[in-house]
């Protein structure tokens, strides 16, 4: 025993000896390397200067020079997992003004009301527990079947609906979700009837945030790995599937009209809406839209995200979310609109500080997907990383798809809803408010004068 233990001592000895002249040797070799480099960088000119590359990437930002690189690596560009790089609404100007003694604060066993019904005056008006839905993320096009699954459960769980998004019908999603929006997308499928008597609302999709109106193709040689989605998306072998930029079968605005009214004569009564990308024609894109009568309109800012295409590159196409929802919102309450047909809005929204402001804007419900996502990854993303992008995780090309549990992702999904609510629900109380839908602008203030005058709120320096 006293040899074993002598043994044990001496290999553990050996073994820190060992480790300590590794360190000492690496910390020679390291120090080798930078005093190379620190002798290159403060002596050559900048011409020849290594840090010239770290200035370049300054001066035109990390993701900029990447993707750089990556146009000319494939002449093509870069197809970004979550759309544009930065928010450019000034949700973050905005504050919320809390109450003392002229308008008092709620006591916190007060429960403030978080349902909302979309659309309505449809015969089945789409109600949910919550104004936060999960955006429409297609399968196959973009997003796994086990994806879909997870943000499905996930809103069931924190019930709240889900969206189809763009892609091909999956029987999966529809059995997950408790309430479910059916996509009647650009593409040809997805619009069989069988399909869309499942929905719990139909969204005609007319683009959406950084893709605007983009067309979007699915390549033969992918859809050869994957006979699964390509028998979904109703293409033959050999063929591409294709998103056109506009609906092929809406040649004029009877025809829109004369849309809406026969997918809501086909489900039943279900809301029947649109949704499309923010842009500056937006009051002129509206009208045109109104007059079809529907339920509720979606609308998606710049800042909204898309996987793949041309469109998830284009940084300037469309208008802010926020100036985009302030819009719709003035448009709807002067057609005497608002309250009849629902706005919702989406892009850039991450928190629930954000969701709040949006309602407070105008907004019925907002719509997220990015967040979501990250959300539903959440601890899962240490199956990958280091060495590869939780992506890889989530989307149908993603080689490690199927290490998501869907599950677990489901109820991460759901707890960060749960938090963002309760969130939006504490500062209901400061604010005074019984119901997240009474929060309006008047609860609404900013440092920055222009907004201020834009929105009609205070600016926080005015004492009136």
């Amino acid at each position: 025993m006293k040899l074993f233990s002598l043994g044990v001592l001496a290999t553990i000895t050996g073994l820190t000896v060992f480790l300590c002249l590794l360190v000492l040797a690496g910390r020679g070799v390291f120090h080798l390397i930078f005093t190379f480099l620190y002798k290159r960088i403060t002596t050559e000119r900048y011409w020849s200067n290594l840090f010239e590359t770290y200035n370049i990437g300054k001066m035109i930002g990390v993701g900029r020079l990447v993707e750089t690189e990556l146009r000319a690596a494939h002449g093509q560009p870069p197809e970004r997992p979550f759309g544009r790089r930065d928010a450019v609404s000034p949700w973050s100007d905005l504050n919320f003004n809390p109450v003392y003694l002229h308008r008092r604060p709620l006591l916190d066993y007060t429960t403030v009301g978080t349902e909302v019904v979309i659309g309505p005056e449809a015969k089945y008006p789409l109600k949910i527990k919550i104004p936060v839905l999960i955006g429409g993320m297609a399968y196959g096009t973009a997003l796994s079947a086990r994806t879909k699954q997870a943000l499905a459960l996930g809103a069931t769980m924190a019930g709240t609906a889900t969206n189809t998004g763009n892609g091909p019908f999956l029987p999966a999603e529809r059995a997950a979700a408790g309430k479910l929006i059916i996509q009647y997308a650009r593409g040809s499928w997805a619009k069989d009837l069988e399909v869309l008597e499942k929905a719990d609302a139909i969204e005609i999709q007319l683009g959406q945030g950084l893709w605007g109106p983009a067309t979007t193709e699915i390549s033969p040689r992918r859809l050869a790995r994957n006979p699964k989605l390509r028998q979904l998306l109703g293409v033959k072998p050999g063929e591409k599937a294709v998103i056109p930029p506009r609906l092929l079968e809406v040649k004029s605005d009877h025809d829109l009209k004369e849309l809406v009214g026969v997918l809501r004569a086909h489900t039943g009564g279900v809301p029947v809406g649109f949704k499309l990308g923010a842009t500056q024609w937006l009051e002129r894109e509206l009208e045109i839209l109104v007059r079809a009568k529907p339920d509720f309109i979606a609308i998606d800012g710049m800042e909204g995200g898309t996987h793949g295409g041309l469109g998830s590159s284009l940084d300037a196409l469309g208008i802010p979310t926020l100036y985009a929802l302030v819009r719709a919102r003035r448009f709807l309450t002067e057609r005497k609109l608002a309250g009849r047909i629902s706005l919702l809005v989406g892009g850039g929204l991450y928190t629930g500080m954000d969701f709040l402001k949006a309602l407070a804007l105008g907004a019925d419900a907002v719509f997220i997907g990015m967040i979501a996502l990250i959300a539903l990854v959440h601890t899962q993303a240490v199956k990958v990383l280091p060495w590869e992008p939780p992506t890889k995780l989530i989307y149908e090309g993603g080689r490690q798809k199927e290490k998501l549990q869907i599950e677990q992702g489901a109820q991460s999904l759901a707890n960060f809803l749960k938090a963002s609510v309760q969130e939006m629900q504490v500062a209901a109380l400061c604010l005074g408010k019984k119901h997240l839908n009474m929060v309006d602008k008047s609860d609404l203030s900013t440092l920055n004068r222009e907004l201020a005058v834009y929105l009609g709120i205070k600016w926080c320096g005015d004492p009136s």
